[in-house]
């Protein structure tokens, strides 16, 4: 439990493990509204990062050397107990990191992408098994098999979805979390593991459509799993059941829509991405996703036990009904572009299995009762855990406000914040980032976060308040 609180419910308490930058660039970054990636990936051609090469080659990499530390010195007392008391005050992740691909021949291309990391923590001994860590992000290969069809085979990072806060259609994102310096989603987003598939895709004009299938590897493995050596692939987690994907977009009516159908055992969803641009400045977005299944608190417990976390007697906590019922995600929002030296999203979310207000207050009545059971706590941070683990979010209506400001006030310098918004009690999880680019070779990023709220709300219920991070990347 105590790798659980630290590595993955604490994202939400501010990012106690640091992480790395975007895997690398990919065609799906341009249907992101914004500069939405500005604060991790540095500009191509320019400050902090190798010139590109004139004309492309059969070998491409990126590679880079990072130091990221933490500092959570501001803690408070919880009216839920938080796992093992503490949350860790200093953390140091010294990371390897690289993207590389390979085409011999035009229809063949290789692609790896992953990060060896050491890590080093005020409660960590420097000879723990926790120590190193190895991040597969992808390994795939791709052909073209018949003129504007591919195919892909191997550990690939899909994404769907047009949103920057919640992605309700970007079904295989789930369990897929690597430890980032930014909490910004779209960072997330671009430096995450891929899930081991065969994918084909086909481009024709006025749209495209891709089927993916994802094959059990391994049984589901518990959301906190450390490997001997740190270097476990976690297919456990990107690859518990088996799992397809399919989309078509299309060019129609301005608004570019795309149908997205995913399917599990006994869990089926579809999705659909709407945007429409009102001039140059302002884009309207769309994402929903909805099925057939039960909410976030059950789907936690089910996991619970399935991995022996949890004991099989252990009730649904918080108390919530277990039926299984039509849920929606959604995603709705617009992005302002301010001439060249800003951009704004604002966003509304609504997860209808999440928790609500009074499911919260249950939350906090369960655990901060003094008749409650000893594992109580436990399982309560399980649940947001789990929610983490899954990116979604744990309240069931949110707002998300994103502005970014790339090369304002100097060339080499871009800022930007952004913050969700419990609607049912007001509080909020916000950061504001700074990234300079001291020269091609190296850049210095530092990320200041907290969590607002009064001590019976969902941010102010976390355990640490505020938090600081500190990145130097060296570009090789």
């Amino acid at each position: 439990m105590r790798g659980l609180v630290i590595t993955i419910a604490a994202s939400a308490a501010l990012a106690l493990i640091p992480g790395g930058p975007r895997a690398g660039d990919d065609e799906d970054l341009g249907r992101i509204p914004g500069e939405a990636l500005a604060e991790e990936a540095p500009p191509q051609g320019t400050q902090g990062e190798p010139p590109a090469a004139e004309a492309r080659t059969p070998f491409e990499r990126r590679l880079f050397l990072e130091g990221a530390a933490t500092a959570s010195p501001f803690t408070r007392s919880v009216p839920v107990p938080y796992p093992n008391g503490v949350v860790v005050p200093y953390q140091n992740r010294t990371s390897l990191d690289g993207a590389l691909t390979f085409s011999p021949v035009k229809p063949l291309r290789f692609v790896l992408s992953d990060r060896l990391n050491v890590l080093e923590a005020s409660d960590l001994s420097f000879f723990s098994s926790q120590t190193v860590e190895n991040d597969l992000r992808e390994a795939f290969v791709s052909a073209e098999i018949h003129r504007n069809t591919f195919l892909e085979v191997g550990r690939v990072n899909e994404r769907n979805g047009i949103a920057l806060g919640f992605n309700p259609t970007d079904f295989l994102k789930t369990r897929t979390l690597v430890g980032q310096s930014s909490l910004d989603p779209s960072v997330i987003r671009e430096n995450r593991l891929g899930v081991l598939m065969v994918r084909l895709e086909s481009v024709f004009p006025g749209g495209g459509a891709s089927l993916a299938f994802a094959p059990k590897v391994r049984a589901p493995s518990p959301l906190s799993e450390h490997h001997p050596l740190g270097v476990d692939p976690r297919f456990g987690a990107t690859n518990g059941m088996n799992r397809a994907v399919g989309t078509v977009s299309l060019d129609l009516l301005d608004l570019s829509p795309e149908l997205i159908g995913y399917l599990e055992p006994h869990r089926q969803k579809i999705g659909l991405n709407v945007s429409h641009g009102l001039g140059s400045a302002v884009v309207l977005y769309g994402e929903w996703a909805g099925g057939r299944e039960r909410n976030l608190a059950a789907r936690a417990h089910d996991l619970g036990v399935a991995t022996g976390t949890l004991p099989p007697s252990a009730p649904v906590l918080p108390p919530t009904t277990t039926s299984t019922a039509f849920l929606n995600d959604l995603a709705a929002g617009f992005s302002l572009t301010v001439g060249t030296t800003a951009t704004l999203n604002l966003e509304y979310h609504l997860h209808e299995g999440g928790l609500g207000g009074s499911a919260f207050r249950r939350w906090l009545s369960a655990g901060s009762s003094p008749s409650a059971p000893s594992f109580a706590s436990d399982e309560l941070w399980y649940v947001r855990g789990y929610a983490a683990d899954l990116q979604e979010p744990l309240a069931r209506q949110e707002l998300f406000f994103r502005v970014s400001f790339p090369k304002t006030l100097r060339h080499d310098l871009d800022l930007g914040a952004f913050a969700f918004v419990n609607l049912a009690d007001g509080s909020s999880l916000s950061q504001l980032s700074l990234s300079y680019y001291l020269s091609d070779a190296w850049t210095v990023s530092a990320y200041l976060s907290a969590n607002l709220g009064a001590r019976d709300s969902e941010r102010g219920s976390e355990p640490a308040s505020a938090s600081g991070i500190l990145s130097i990347k060296l570009y090789l």
